[in-house]
């Protein structure tokens, strides 16, 4: 999508694509080919295609993208640059042609010979992609899509990772006609959209075996406009979320939390964002956010107490809470919220009301620094008299603080000259230390109801003693001091 344009994605300019993947398990791919909700596909081959790159990872880390695909007898190289995404679309650029074997060729018809410059010597093969691949060409309403399913696996050295997705681009039309599609799709074999490319899944092999996604810095430029903004920063919500949400497990916490994470920064996203925003759909989708963060939060819960005590029954409800995450995460509420929401983040209402055009097209340094300056005086006020307030109101403040930094992570950027990168520094340790301090009293008064929640009486050891708690407000109470008195770095 077009930086400077709040309209859904346009029609695909030449040399881009505007690309909807999804993954689908194998045995529903072949009851989606059985069922013959298509023709006969129109193009059937094994395809091998292989990544290059330097040993340190030069063109990874510049987000470019080189690959030779072998099919039919015949190779073409692929260049790709980092491009938009919005939760599961892609837009572009990309530079191809034909060569006469698996090693590539470097010229002028792309950017990478100068990029490189003497490290193209260094050019190898870091991992390759095996797929079978069927083509449809497909009049949906409006709009003309290409339908690929490929499957077979990702391959680095010794490791391997199966693959089974469908890719479906935008030939002409809107892109609407993509979700469309999908539906139907979704129909016969379950989906949901996919974050990560192949090359991505390449280079997730050659890493550690687990490793958690942490929050990403959305992709912003001081003029964007607040609807393209915002789309930048729901998708890299998006990614947190269910990159994490494929390593959920109790033997490995950090995926959960991360996931959880993802999931708190863009329902922050949203209600900052909410006059912007609300159309028909806003309303369920919110819910929907809500409702999937709640099943993240009580296995989440029972994670924090674990650090505290070593419990049979503690260990069996958290065995029982996992496994309810994974029902709900597989379940058919979960697959429609994320393909919902990606359709909304791409072509819902939102993006064409007349009535909010003037909060779209206004530059986002513009409304961050407004949504901020509001979320920081509500922080300031919220938390005068920390010590008199009730539990309850006090996570209320810790909430609100949250919002504060999520928002503030996601517009820093945009802040950059010499006095925001010093402002910043000061600002980021203070709101930290300050959740720090609340985090801990939050801790310190859910635990003994999380524990009889289950049924499990509070050992005397972790009853809340009045004089560490005392201490904690009062560290609290300053931290709220200290953050009051930094300067904003968005003005």
């Amino acid at each position: 999508m077009d930086d400077n344009s709040s309209a859904p994605v346009p029609l695909p300019a030449p040399g881009r694509e505007v690309e909807l993947k999804l993954l689908v398990d194998g045995g529903s791919a072949e009851r989606f080919l059985a069922a013959e909700l298509l023709a006969t596909p129109q193009d059937r081959q094994s395809i091998r295609t292989i990544y290059y790159d330097t040993v340190d990872a030069d063109l990874r880390a510049a987000g470019f993208i080189l690959r030779v695909r072998a099919a039919g007898g015949a190779f073409k190289q692929t260049v790709k640059a980092a491009g938009s995404q919005t939760a599961g679309l892609f837009a572009r650029p990309e530079w191809e042609q034909t060569v006469p074997g698996p090693a590539p060729m470097i010229d002028d018809t792309t950017p990478l010979k100068i990029f490189l410059g003497a490290r193209l010597s260094a050019l190898a093969p870091v991992f390759e992609v095996r797929v079978e691949r069927r083509t449809w060409l497909i009049e949906e309403g409006e709009a003309t899509c290409e339908l690929v399913l490929d499957c077979g696996s990702v391959i680095a050295g010794d490791r391997s990772t199966p693959v089974c997705e469908f890719e479906l681009e935008l030939r002409s039309g809107p892109a609407r006609s993509l979700f469309d599609l999908a539906r139907r799709i979704d129909a016969i074999a379950p989906v949901r959209p996919g974050l990560l490319t192949k090359a991505e899944r390449g280079f997730r092999l050659l890493g550690p075996a687990r490793e958690v996604t942490r929050s990403e810095k959305p992709d912003l430029s001081p003029d964007m406009t607040s609807a393209v903004a915002f789309q930048r920063i729901a998708a890299a919500c998006i990614r947190q979320f269910g990159l994490n949400e494929a390593l959920i497990d109790p033997t490995f916490p950090d995926a959960l939390h991360q996931a959880r994470i993802g999931l708190r920064r863009l329902r922050s996203a949203m209600k900052v964002h909410k006059a912007m925003l609300a159309d028909e759909r806003f309303a369920a989708i919110s819910a929907d956010l809500a409702w999937l963060a709640g099943v993240l939060g009580h296995a989440r819960d029972l994670d924090v107490v674990a650090r505290h005590l070593d419990d049979a029954a503690l260990a069996q409800a958290r065995s029982a809470a996992y496994d309810t995450v994974r029902v709900e995460l597989a379940s058919d509420r979960t697959r429609r919220l994320l393909l919902d929401l990606s359709e909304w983040l791409s072509t819902g209402a939102w993006l064409t009301r007349p009535e909010t055009a003037t909060l779209r097209q206004e530059p986002v340094r513009d409304s961050s620094a407004a949504i901020l300056s509001r979320l920081r005086k509500k922080v300031r006020k919220a938390g005068r008299n920390l010590t008199e307030l009730s539990d309850e109101d006090r996570h209320t403040v810790r909430k609100t603080a949250k919002k504060l930094r999520y928002t503030a992570e996601f517009f820093a950027p945009l802040f950059d000259d010499k006095r925001g990168r010093r402002r910043r520094g000061a600002f980021f340790a203070a709101i930290e230390q300050f959740q720090d301090h609340l985090g801990a009293l939050n801790d310190m008064a859910n635990l003994p109801s999380t524990l009889e929640g289950i049924g499990i009486a509070p050992p005397a050891d972790l009853a809340p003693d009045p004089e560490r708690r005392k201490a904690m407000l009062d560290a609290a109470e300053a931290a709220h001091s200290d953050l009051s008195d930094t300067k904003a770095f968005w003005r």
